[in-house]
């Protein structure tokens, strides 16, 4: 007994695990919650096309010696920017849109980083690297998150109301255009927090999973916050934990922990899961036939 418990307890006795653990669950209740707000907007793919944009914004922080969740930060502005302005000034739907923006975005931090490979470690970027992150990283997205957070707390609900229906938002007298500018915002600090856990292929998932498995067990949105937020606490953890022991990225175990609750909560889910579903369906033919 003595033996498993000190085999369980063994990945808490290096610093690197404790720090990638931390960080991992910081990381998983910021990226749930906001995930609660962009599963309600259906910016699923704003997610990803954010997530993308920021590799030509790391690849040139490395190559200008600069820290790489400034040029991260900045590209993803300028790629929210850019997809603002395209859709504002066409007839462009914005799901092209959004993919023409982040696929060129993606394609310029390749193109960076074929040119100058001895500066910039393109595993790092595309997998993250939540093993050797470095203190200097850690207190940047402990700031993030907690700048991130506490925005959240505060505007949890306009967010909500604009997230759900912007018209009313705006009849109401809700700044809607400053709404959209800080959820965006928001997204764009919270994939460059995310990056370094779990790297730029992976922030989607960690953006969109939460939410939607909270989607699936509630109705209310207060509670789907809760629920998106507590699964991206625990699944961070206990991915970046199985991590040591699978000898896995550890981007790569959360995530996957993260699709099988979304899987579950898909078939079990009490209220709109598959089964549920079927079931009413059969009641509902039952009470027909009747």
């Amino acid at each position: 007994m003595t033996e498993i418990l000190n085999s369980l307890l063994t990945p808490f006795h290096y610093e690197y695990m404790l720090k990638a653990i931390g960080v991992s669950a910081l990381i998983g209740v910021v990226c749930g919650f906001l995930s609660a707000f962009v599963t309600l907007k259906g910016w699923s793919l704003m997610g990803d096309a954010l997530s993308h944009a920021v590799v030509p914004g790391v690849a040139l922080a490395y190559i200008l010696g600069l820290p790489f969740t400034l040029g991260a930060f900045v590209a993803g502005l300028l790629a929210a920017g850019t997809m603002a302005f395209i859709k504002a000034q066409s007839r462009i739907r914005e799901d092209a849109t959004i993919g023409i923006v982040f696929t060129t975005y993606f394609a310029l931090g390749l193109v960076l980083i074929t040119l100058f490979p001895a500066r910039v470690d393109l595993k790092t970027i595309i997998l993250g690297n939540i093993l050797g992150i470095s203190d200097p990283d850690i207190l940047q997205v402990i700031v993030i998150s907690a700048i991130t957070l506490l925005i959240l707390g505060l505007k949890w609900k306009d967010l909500m109301l604009f997230c759900f229906d912007a018209n009313q938002a705006r009849t109401m007298g809700l700044p809607t255009g400053l709404l959209h500018v800080v959820l965006l915002t928001l997204l764009a600090a919270t994939a460059v927090a995310a990056l370094q856990a779990v790297g730029a292929c992976l922030v989607v998932a960690m953006l969109v999973t939460p939410g939607a498995t909270a989607y699936l067990l509630t109705d209310r949105f207060g509670r789907m916050i809760f629920l998106s937020s507590g699964m991206g606490l625990v699944t961070s953890l206990a991915g970046a934990y199985a991590s040591y022991y699978f000898n896995g990225a550890t981007g790569g175990c959360i995530v996957t922990l993260q699709t099988l609750v979304f899987l579950a909560a898909f078939v079990f889910g009490p209220k709109h899961g598959m089964l549920a579903a079927r079931r009413r369906a059969a009641n509902a033919d039952t009470s027909t036939s009747a």
